[in-house]
């Protein structure tokens, strides 16, 4: 998914080069200040029951690529620092995935089955992790920035993390953190931009969203925010408009039979085991960090699953973008 709003780059840029402002450092400070502030979380993080994953592991590059993929022309600017697991393991931690579990049974019992679990993001800070971890969501009220859709806590689809990294606080280290979560929606109402609202308008509906056909902001009612919403994992980027997006490519759609990479990945997944698959979305997120070119990425690509198998991928994409194309036919009644 790629993001086109300038408006969104622009407010990210900004934010950055303020903070850089008044701070100049030279490479090898700059290493040795990620470090310190990296550790420094890690000690704190390990409390609060979260383990921190290798970079290596399966499991982190596919949230990093999962991230990027959200964000999209944003991931020339970002790197992830760190990822966390939430283990579960506190007192609260247990508590909060116990509760969970118990009222996800409930709005299934309630929805006829379907209790409409989505994964979501949240923006916060270091501390709000804290809080969070420690004693649960609290209420923040309406926001001081941009436009109000419900008296709630508000969370972003999984397509739509680069809200919850613009929402999200830049701390003293330069790092803003997210959390990667488990909703419940339960049977959702849509809620206007501007509005007031603090709970649901009837006893129909659990939760909020910004549209009904595409939501990409779920609103989440005070009441239901420490049983409705599941902390999975949190993630430590820092945005940098300095050093990253340094290569420069033409978006031209290529003129040769093509699929698009976040297509192409997703029928790959289907057909390549994990251990090619992870190898895949490394080097996808090398390429939308702006590290390697588009012919190197291909390259790579080409490597890992072997021309027949990226071949059969396209030709099934093509083949399915032309039956969507076509119009159904129509009978009539004799």
């Amino acid at each position: 998914m790629c993001i086109s709003s300038s408006r969104m780059e622009a407010r990210i840029q900004n934010e950055v080069q303020a903070e850089m402002s008044d701070e100049t450092c030279s490479s090898s400070n700059l290493s040795s200040i990620i470090s310190s502030s990296v550790s420094e979380d890690h000690r704190l993080f390990s409390k609060l029951g979260l383990v921190r994953l290798n970079v290596d592991d399966e499991e982190h590059v596919r949230l990093k690529h999962r991230l990027y993929t959200s964000i999209g022309s944003l991931a020339q600017h970002c790197s992830v620092e760190a990822i966390y697991r939430n283990m579960h393991s506190s007192p609260s931690g247990r508590a909060s995935l116990e509760s969970f579990r118990l009222f996800l049974k409930a709005t299934e019992q309630k929805r006829n089955g379907n209790a409409n679990v989505v994964n979501g993001w949240h923006g916060t800070s270091k501390d709000g992790i804290r809080r969070i971890l420690s004693n649960g969501f609290g209420m923040n009220g309406m926001p001081e920035d941009g436009v109000p859709q419900g008296f709630g806590l508000y969370l972003y689809s999984e397509h739509s993390a680069v809200e919850s990294v613009l929402s999200s606080a830049v701390d003293v280290d330069g790092l803003r953190h997210i959390l990667f979560c488990r909703v419940i929606l339960g049977n959702s109402e849509e809620v206007p931009p501007g509005s007031r609202q603090f709970g649901p308008s009837s006893e129909k509906f659990d939760s909020g969203v910004d549209n009904m056909q595409s939501p990409t902001k779920y609103t989440i009612w005070y009441p239901h925010v420490n049983t409705h919403i599941l902390p999975l994992y949190a993630m430590s980027v820092r945005v940098d408009f300095h050093t990253k997006g340094t290569q420069t490519e033409s978006l031209r759609k290529p003129s040769s039979p093509w699929i698009p990479f976040s297509s192409l990945i997703t029928v790959l997944s289907r057909i390549l085991p994990p251990s090619q698959m992870c190898l895949v979305r490394r080097y996808h997120s090398d390429y939308m960090e702006k590290k390697i070119s588009r012919k190197q990425l291909i390259f790579q690509i080409r490597q890992v699953s072997g021309d027949k198998v990226l071949i059969s991928a396209i030709k099934s994409f093509q083949d399915k973008q032309t039956k969507s194309a076509c119009p159904s036919p129509k009978y009539s009644k004799n």
